[in-house]
Order: C-alpha cells, then structure tokens, then sequence
C-alpha cells in the first residue's frame, strides 16, 4: 500500500511540476507585447484627413495656377508692345507667380504639420488604450530599418486614427 501511496505522490509531484512549469512558460510568453512600429509614410498617406485636405489644397493650387497660365497667355500676345499694360501685366505674372509659390510651400509644410499634429494626438491615444510603451516610426530610411510583421501597428493606427477623424469612436 506504501508503495502505491509514494507512486501516487511523485506522479501528482510530476503533474504539479509540470502545470507549474505550464504556468511560468505561459505567463512569460503571454506578456502583453509593449513594443511596435509603424510605418511613417503608409500611415501619412493613408490616413483620411491627408486625402480630404489634399483635395481642398490641390483644387487651391489647381486654381491659382490656371491664372497664372491666363497671365501668361496674355502676356505672349502682347510682351513685343512697349506699352505700359505690358509692364504692368508683367509686374501681375511676378506677383502672381511669387504668390503661387508661396501656396506651394505652403501647402506642404503646413498640410504636414496639421495631419502630423492630428495623427500625433491619435498616435498617443492609441497607445494608451493598448498599453503599448513605445511605438518607433519608420520610412525605410533611418530610424527602424527592420521589424518583425508582427509588431507593425501601421494599419491598425490607419484605421485606429480614420475612425476617430471621421468620428467614429
């Protein structure tokens, strides 16, 4: 009876032993995953307002430009005159041109600046609602040069960042 009783215990030792040596393995391989990239340009591109405020910006800088063709339509017909509207017409393309420039820089330092601002704000909200640590950024040019498919949070953080800009919490 002894006998069976000690191989009762070193069995239920062993299983013991093992569900505990179970348990470790599955915590430590379990722990939640702190650490993701994403990449910088897939989600500038991607992301909603980037494509909204493109369209508003283009059709601005679309628009200027055509006025600018116009001047210089106008100006080819008449630049042999030495009149005075020729000159005039000329300071108009300068301005005009120097203006249109000025939209241009504008337009993508400043579209930049507001949708990296935006994503930003999204960036850290989602971060925190999945308690990541740290979230790297990458544009295959610095920064993370490798990562794992399995840490890339580009699309989620897309769609992440899209349904709080249309407001889709």
């Amino acid at each position: 009876m002894t006998n069976r009783f000690s191989i009762h215990a070193i069995i239920n030792s062993i299983l013991l032993l093992i569900l505990i040596v179970f348990g470790f393995y599955y915590c430590f391989n379990e722990k939640k995953q702190e650490l993701v990239y994403i990449d910088n340009i897939k989600l500038f591109n991607g992301f909603n307002m980037t494509k909204d405020l493109k369209i508003i910006e283009d059709a601005k800088i679309k628009k200027q430009g055509k006025e600018l063709d116009s001047l210089y339509t106008i100006f080819q017909s008449i630049k042999d005159e030495e009149s005075i509207s020729s000159k005039s017409l000329q300071q108009q393309i300068g301005y005009k041109s120097k203006a249109f420039q000025e939209l241009q820089d504008n337009y993508s330092h400043n579209l930049s600046n507001t949708i990296w601002s935006r994503l930003d704000e999204y960036i850290k909200e989602y971060a925190q609602t999945h308690n990541l640590k740290i979230i790297l950024g990458t544009s295959g040019n610095g920064n993370v040069m490798y990562g794992e498919e399995s840490i890339d949070a580009t699309s989620q953080i897309i769609e992440f960042s899209n349904k709080k800009y249309e407001g889709n919490n």
